[in-house]
């Protein structure tokens, strides 16, 4: 795939990388983040002047604001890249909610006749980063981690997590400054966890809800993790525009990439997904993964 973006997490770098011709031959390029470039004026005359021919509008125009880069696409940890350089079985860890779960239960379906894969199961139901009460999501994550590394982590929260907190004595409403940087915290320790591991971080966007105020709630929430994962070099997966018709609506039913009847995507509570439909939202990630995947079959020398 042409064009990818590497995050080396541990290394603290991003780079590019070419097509993957196959899993020892890998180009790394250096990608340039925007910035703003200023021309100033200086002299030991205090009364100095702009040339004339500089413009009044330029000089007192405010400054150019630099271009916020967000990865769009699948990183590659030093982990993963040793991984496919060594032509070893990847890992790929999938944490979240029972949104995570479904996610799981798709992407090990879709995965599971490549047997260079082995995707885990860690994810759990009821669970978010409002319920530490309930389970310690960081302290879950690196226990995991210590009986099962992996090289790839898939991460979906936030369905659970639409709601007020109220903590040492204080409330914090629903994406109030308060919220953000209390959940915006424990949501960085998670990754850390992760990265520390040496795993990649993928992170799964909420889907369109069939009820309006919490669909409302769930777009709020896919606004700031899509903040939060540009501002730590992670990929968002935004899976609203495949979960919705032609006009951006909540639907049950949508298209088979084949151009064959659309099929049933949801569960009947509105908020999950069916079998089928976490394997559409992902399946551009999905794609990504097999990737990985030598891309020929070694030669092998005739017996004679």
């Amino acid at each position: 795939m042409a064009g990818r973006i590497i995050d080396l997490n541990m290394l603290g770098e991003s780079v590019g990388i070419g097509k993957l011709l196959d899993r020892t031959a890998v180009l790394f390029i250096g990608i340039a983040v925007g910035a703003s470039i200023g021309q100033a004026f200086a002299s030991n005359n205090s009364e100095a002047t702009l040339p004339d021919a500089l413009p009044v509008a330029a000089a007192n125009a405010a400054p150019a604001t630099a271009v916020r880069t967000c990865p769009t696409q699948m990183g590659l940890s030093p982990r993963l890249i040793a991984a496919i350089r060594e032509d070893r079985e990847i890992h790929i860890g999938v944490f979240g909610d029972s949104f995570g779960d479904g996610l799981w239960a798709g992407l090990y379906n879709e995965l599971r006749p490549q047997k260079l894969f082995t995707v885990h199961r860690f994810a759990k139901q009821a669970t978010g980063f409002t319920r530490y009460r309930s389970i310690n999501l960081l302290e879950d994550a690196r226990e995991k981690l210590a009986g099962q590394p992996v090289d790839l982590a898939v991460v979906s929260f936030g369905a659970n997590d639409t709601q007020d907190i109220y903590e040492d004595g204080k409330l914090m409403a629903y994406m109030g400054d308060d919220w953000r940087q209390h959940i915006g915290t424990k949501v960085r320790d998670y990754i850390a966890e992760l990265r520390q591991g040496g795993a990649s971080v993928v992170w799964v966007g909420l889907p369109r809800m069939r009820e309006a105020k919490f669909d409302a709630q769930v777009q709020q929430m896919n606004g700031f993790y899509a903040d939060l994962m540009c501002d730590l070099n992670i990929p968002f997966i935004d899976t609203l525009p495949k979960s919705v018709d032609g006009q951006g609506a909540y639907t049950e039913y949508l298209p088979r990439s084949d151009g064959r009847e659309p099929i049933k995507a949801r569960a009947d509570d509105g908020i999950h997904m069916s079998m089928t439909g976490y394997r559409l939202l992902i399946s551009d990630l999905t794609d990504s993964i097999r990737d990985l995947a030598p891309r020929t079959t070694p030669s092998t020398t005739p017996s004679r």
